[in-house]
């Protein structure tokens, strides 16, 4: 009879493992997994800018192709953030404009004459800046229905020998009726001085251009705008863009009230390649793209603790508010630093360098020395008017004065230079 042997201790088997043991392997797993999500988290940021760039630069060579191919002019129109007031978020392709012009029974549609802003009847400027037509041009019933606003260009006189200018529309007021006198105001004088004492308000006595023609905003093809990656903008306060585009413009040498930028901003590429419209008169566009969070808690410490150098303060426009902001859910500024602040960025860029110091950039006085603000991913989009190309680039670290705000962001994308 064979007798079972016990098998000895050594060569029992483990059921499982020790609380010790399960602790320090999912302390592990934790760590690794934390490691690995802040990894892809950075890609993800930088990707998702690098993402909107391409998105941006595909969609202009798009508008291009399409212009060149069609043998019509295409174009993109940018439209402004709901939130942000000073980004682009989304774009559509549009077709070309259309032009309208108007006059009275004697073929005499405008007139143009100097502003008169007290109503006295005597110039306030030497500067021919006023173009005066009746109810038979229908400007007021054109603004009311959305197709007449600032930016768009009028040509004076029509046909291929006059001359293109931008206009504002703020002297045509659409809460009261129609007046027989209507006026749009030029954003650069007429070429002409006119021929009468520069105190009279008549440039021409009379005399002068008579005819014109407006370009109609272009129609957006049918097809959803399409819009950036998540939490990824157009920042225009760090962007080279038209005049036309900007806050702020002027009439007669007083301030217009236009704060913010505006709501039509189109590229209109010609069959040729090359852009067309106003667009058109800066030789180059350049879209900063940025990740949103880098944008307006920036500028809203920068207008309050540090744009008090830029001087003299500006003349408030009648009925200005006392206070402006740069998005929906942003800080009360003061309406003047906003205005300050917009002369700013016309000439210059509101770029952050990529870590910013406030022992330096004394307008960021939450981030201490030691912990400096980490600015996210940016990258630079150009549009060469003339011949329609676009190429995208880092942006240029050289903030060689240590203010926080980049001195030559747009230099890679001014020589072609690539980032290493």
């Amino acid at each position: 009879m064979k007798i079972a042997r016990r098998p000895s201790s050594h060569c029992a088997l483990r059921e499982g493992f020790t609380l010790v043991e399960l602790l320090v392997v999912i302390s592990i797993i934790v760590l690794l997994l934390t490691m690995t999500a802040i990894t892809v988290n950075f890609s993800r940021d930088s990707e998702r800018v690098v993402g909107a760039a391409l998105q941006v630069q595909s969609f202009l060579s798009g508008a291009r192709d399409r212009a060149i191919h069609a043998k019509e002019p295409r174009g993109v129109r940018f439209f402004l953030d709901s939130n942000n007031f000073r980004a682009i978020t989304a774009m559509a392709y549009i077709d070309p404009a259309e032009y309208w012009s108007g006059g009275d029974a004697k073929g005499v549609a405008i007139r143009l004459e100097r502003p008169d802003l007290n109503g006295d009847n005597v110039a306030d400027s030497a500067s021919v800046t006023i173009v005066a037509g009746n109810t038979q041009n229908q400007w007021w019933q054109l603004k009311r229905r959305g197709l007449l606003f600032d930016g768009l260009r009028i040509r004076i006189p029509k046909g291929p020998t006059g001359t293109w200018y931008t206009i504002s529309t703020q002297l045509i007021d659409l809460t009261n009726p129609p007046p027989e006198a209507q006026y749009l105001v030029l954003q650069t004088p007429y070429v002409d001085p006119g021929i009468s004492s520069p105190r009279t308000v008549d440039a021409f006595n009379g005399a002068g251009p008579t005819d014109y023609e407006l370009e109609l905003p272009p129609r957006i093809l049918p097809m959803d705008p399409v819009r950036l990656p998540l939490n990824t903008i157009i920042d225009l306060d760090g962007s080279k863009v038209p005049q036309a585009w900007r806050p702020l413009s002027a009439a007669g040498g007083s301030s217009s009230g236009n704060f913010e930028y505006s709501q039509f901003m189109d590229v209109v590429f010609s069959p040729k390649g090359s852009i067309v419209g106003g667009a058109a008169a800066g030789g180059v566009i350049q879209f900063y793209i940025c990740d949103q969070q880098d944008s307006i808690a920036l500028k809203e410490q920068f207008v309050l603790n540090d744009i008090s150098y830029l001087t003299p303060n500006p003349t408030l426009p009648p009925g200005a508010p006392a206070s402006l902001k740069f998005s929906s859910n942003g800080l009360d500024l003061p309406t003047a630093k906003v205005m300050l602040f917009n002369q700013f960025v016309t000439g210059t860029r509101f770029i952050p360098t990529l870590a910013i110091r406030s022992s330096s950039a004394t307008w960021l006085p939450d981030y201490p020395d030691t912990n400096p603000y980490l600015v996210r991913d940016r990258r630079i989009v150009t549009l060469f008017t003339q011949t329609g190309a676009v190429s995208s680039h880092p942006v240029f670290m050289s903030d060689f004065d240590f203010d926080g705000i980049e001195n030559d962001p747009m230099y890679f994308a001014e020589t072609g230079r690539s980032g290493q």
